[in-house]
């Protein structure tokens, strides 16, 4: 009921009042035997009086609500109290929302992994049965804005941490997409290149999977995926504590990728019924710049994929050729052979052929079970293989000649809900050192879990 209402009713019970207090006034003056209709002039006029201070209890109560919520929307005090005004009102209200909506569409997760592992090539493992570790911590932010979008992933690790992608994005229409910052290579199959937990070679030697700043600008139209990209450097910094391996300047050898360019093309042949086959073709090069001399070379590199989805199944086949030429100090200043390139990742420094190929050749296969709470299983094996272009070794500062390295990650994935478990047997022959694997012309075996939880 509204305020105008309200009042109306008030006038008229208060005509009515007056009306029935003559008519009362006057039966007072008449006979006794009409006695009745004085009680019954009485109570008519009783009634009308409650039903009068009511309507006045809620005139008042509607008032000084009005007035409370008026109050609570006002600007701030100033010396002389003002009256609310509208407009500002309206623009307050509107800014709020437009806040809430912001916050409504980003979000925030994270991931806890622990890992275990038992490796053949430790006296320790072998006489404590394996290890427990901390594995990581990740917090990442995603969200978007009308046309533009964010992303970021930061990740701790035991002794270090680093920022893992971040960017900022924009969309001017539906097929195109330009991002700023650290954003992911686009090079080989995507987006990792691999589908177990472990990785593969070209994965730890910086063709896959591998985050640089820069700008990059992604096309989608029809079956075709295309990608361009300008890096103006591999890395946030000289050193190695970051995700993605490249040449890292705070090294022996000194050196440092900058100013690339990356290229990919994509093109998928739709099977129907969830089949389909992209077959993909990328490159990238740019300046090769030694901090120890001052002198810059250059780099490149080019690989072909295919990529199949065939209902459950997944297959990844890639090759990629590189070359590095170097600016290097000399060998008896750096103890690093110029055979070798020396990159870095995850705070330790490795060495890998400075020219060669690498193939890789990946299946994967995904079950829904209905399993209490576990949900699916995910089998996988990732294969890879170096061919070095000369001599190499990746060890004793790349001086030696070793038999060509090659990786094997067999495993499952098990899901449960936002709880993980990944469960691997990695075999290696001379693969690359990576985590202190013996580089003996010999295959050596690690038993890894990691299992955690996606929040």
């Amino acid at each position: 009921m509204t305020s105008r209402t309200d009042s109306r009713r008030l006038k008229l019970l208060t005509l009515s009042l007056s009306i029935s207090t003559a008519m009362a006034a006057t039966a007072v003056q008449a006979a006794p035997d009409d006695q009745q209709t004085i009680e019954a002039l009485r109570a008519q006029l009783q009634q009308m009086q409650q039903r009068l201070d009511r309507l006045e209890q809620q005139q008042s109560a509607g008032t000084s609500g009005s007035q409370q919520s008026v109050s609570t929307n006002e600007a701030p005090a100033t010396t002389a109290p003002q009256q609310a005004d509208p407009q500002s009102q309206q623009s307050l209200a509107q800014q709020n929302k437009s806040a809430i909506e912001q916050m409504q569409q980003t979000e925030f997760s994270g991931q806890l992994v622990f890992n275990g592992s038992f490796n053949d090539w430790s006296e320790q493992s072998k006489d404590t049965t394996g290890d427990m570790d901390f594995g990581k911590f990740v917090l990442a932010v995603d969200g978007e804005v009308d046309d533009l979008e964010y992303s970021l992933e930061y990740r701790f690790y035991d002794g270090y941490q680093f920022l893992k992608s971040g960017w900022l994005g924009f969309n001017p229409n539906d097929n195109d997409t330009i991002r700023v910052g650290l954003v992911q290579t686009p090079f080989g199959n995507m987006d990792y290149g691999y589908q177990g937990w472990y990785g593969t070679l070209p994965y730890l030697a910086g063709f896959n999977d591998n985050q640089n700043a820069g700008v990059k600008w992604d096309h989608h139209q029809g079956p075709w995926d295309t990608s361009l990209a300008f890096f103006k450097s591999d890395n946030l910094g000289s050193g190695n504590e970051h995700y993605g391996a490249n040449a890292i300047g705070d090294s022996p050898q000194g050196n440092s990728e900058e100013n690339q360019l990356a290229a990919r093309a994509g093109y998928t042949f739709d099977h129907g019924d969830d089949y389909s086959t992209q077959l993909n073709v990328s490159a990238k090069g740019g300046q090769l710049y030694n901090e120890q001399t001052n002198r810059s070379g250059d780099n490149w590199s080019a690989a072909i994929g295919i990529d199949g989805s065939y209902g459950n199944w997944r297959t990844m086949l890639q090759a990629t050729t590189y070359e590095y030429n170097p600016k290097n100090p000399s060998e008896a200043q750096s103890e690093i052979s110029d055979n070798v390139i020396q990159i870095g990742a995850f705070g330790f420094n490795y060495l890998i052929p400075k020219r060669g190929q690498m193939y890789t050749a990946s299946a994967s296969y995904s079950m829904d079970v209905d399993w209490g709470p576990v949900e699916n299983l995910f089998f996988f094996n990732d294969f890879s293989y170096i061919d070095p272009a000369g001599d190499f070794s990746s060890i004793n500062g790349g001086f030696g000649d070793q038999d060509d390295p090659m990786l094997n990650d067999l495993g499952v994935l098990v899901t449960a809900g936002p709880y993980f478990a990944w469960f691997d047997i990695i075999t290696n022959k001379n693969g690359l050192n990576y985590f202190g694997s013996p580089v003996d012309n010999g295959w050596h075996t690690s038993i890894q879990t990691n299992f955690g939880i996606n929040f």
